[in-house]
């Protein structure tokens, strides 16, 4: 493939996320589809749009050299200057600007943790994400995946902050593996790997999953569970819950029940008040940890979103706490960095809820092996300049009465 049209495809794909707020992944999909591209192809046309996100605003600081007047274009070109020989990045450019972030996020970074820190998350944000597996703990241990995987001719990092993490070298396609189709792990981010252990499932409970989703947490519960009990999985999207269905066939997990809702306030809940051991609520969020996966998110939000995913947040969180038996424990997550999404939600809801207290998030977590410097006050925070991931918070909460 010429670097021509490299280029051009890139600048389709490109044009396509920035003016119609499609995700990067949906449409790189559909391309690669369409055009049934190979490995080369995906590779070099997904380094230049992600690139050319990712650096957005710092590359169009470069255009006017560049002397290309087309928008995505010349975006195009530059990334792919800036992936063959990174330009410095000049630290007289304001801070928005050299980080790529819109001026009201760079803002928002600022106010929680100040100019320095807010530099280098957002700094963070800008690299790579790595690729993360989750031993399934059911099946087997982790020493025995790695040797698995290693006889594979796939090579793996043991991470000590997080028992059942191992962390790919590169990005070799795992999903064809043995043991992938056996069920022995899922590819879950290393952040992530530290929700559903802070809710401390046990075996034989019924625990809820509210915003399931595809189901990765969900996955995670069951193992912890040991396969034991019952976990009711429940989203507003059919389709996710179906992949979730067959994700749970492929790992030999028959506790979950996914059951497809309307709203918060669906009459499904009904039946359930008060009799759940255990909630979590892994709310729908601005996404804004997850920047180094989807760099496009920092592009399609406003602060007005961030308010209104405030609301939603705060309706399922109340949800939840209905459903739990005193002495109940409920987790509210996001992989969002933005404390209007997460201390200011859940703050609200324990003034409006003093049945409820907050549990230090680090007992329970160090217990089970989790160890890192990711907690603030009671909570867990997760950082990616700190932990090398994913962003994540999460607060747990146990009902009094």
């Amino acid at each position: 493939m010429t670097p021509d049209l490299t280029h051009r495809l890139a600048a389709r794909i490109l044009e396509e996320i920035l003016d119609h707020q499609a995700s990067a992944d949906g449409a790189l999909r559909q391309l690669f589809s369409q055009r049934n591209s190979g490995s080369s192809e995906r590779g070099r046309v997904g380094d230049l749009v992600f690139h050319a996100l990712r650096h957005l605003r710092r590359l169009e600081t470069l255009a006017e050299p560049a002397g290309i007047t087309d928008r995505v274009t010349r975006l195009v070109a530059l990334a792919a200057a800036d992936l063959d020989t990174p330009v410095a990045t000049t630290p007289s450019l304001p801070p928005p600007l050299r980080c790529s972030l819109p001026d009201w996020l760079w803002e928002a970074f600022v106010t929680q943790w100040g100019e320095e820190q807010a530099l280098s998350l957002a700094l963070a944000l800008n690299q790579p994400a790595s690729t993360d597996l989750r031993v399934n703990r059911a099946r087997i241990d982790r020493e025995a995946l790695f040797q698995r995987l290693l006889a594979a001719g796939i090579e793996t990092t043991p991470l000590d902050d997080t028992p059942d993490a191992l962390r790919l070298t590169g990005h070799p396609p795992v999903t064809t593996l043995e043991p992938f189709h056996e069920g022995l792990f899922e590819i879950q981010d290393k952040g992530s790997q530290w929700i559903a252990p802070l809710l401390g499932p046990r075996p034989g409970e019924t625990v809820v999953d509210l915003c399931a989703g595809g189901g990765g947490k969900t996955l995670h519960l069951a193992a912890l569970m040991r396969n034991q009990g019952r976990i009711l999985a429940t989203d507003t999207d059919a389709r996710r819950l179906n992949r979730l269905t067959q994700r749970a066939r492929r790992t030999r997990t028959n506790l979950v029940h996914v059951q497809t809702l309307r709203h918060e306030r669906d009459p499904w809940f009904k039946q359930f008040v008060g009799k759940v051991d255990a909630v979590l609520v892994d709310a729908p969020c601005s996404g804004t940890g997850t920047l180094r996966r989807h760099p496009e998110i920092k592009w399609h939000l406003s602060p007005v979103q961030i308010a209104t995913l405030a609301d939603r947040q705060s309706a399922l969180l109340h949800a939840a706490a209905a459903l739990l038996k005193p002495g109940g424990r409920l987790v509210y997550a996001t992989c969002s960095l933005l404390r209007q999404e997460n201390q200011a939600v859940v703050e609200q809801f324990i003034h409006e809820n003093q049945h409820f207290r907050r549990i230090p998030a680090m007992s329970p977590l160090a217990a089970q092996g989790y160890a890192g410097l990711y907690f603030q006050e009671q909570d867990l925070v997760i950082l990616p300049h700190v932990a090398g991931c994913d962003g994540f918070f999460a607060a747990l909460l146990q009902r009094n009465r």
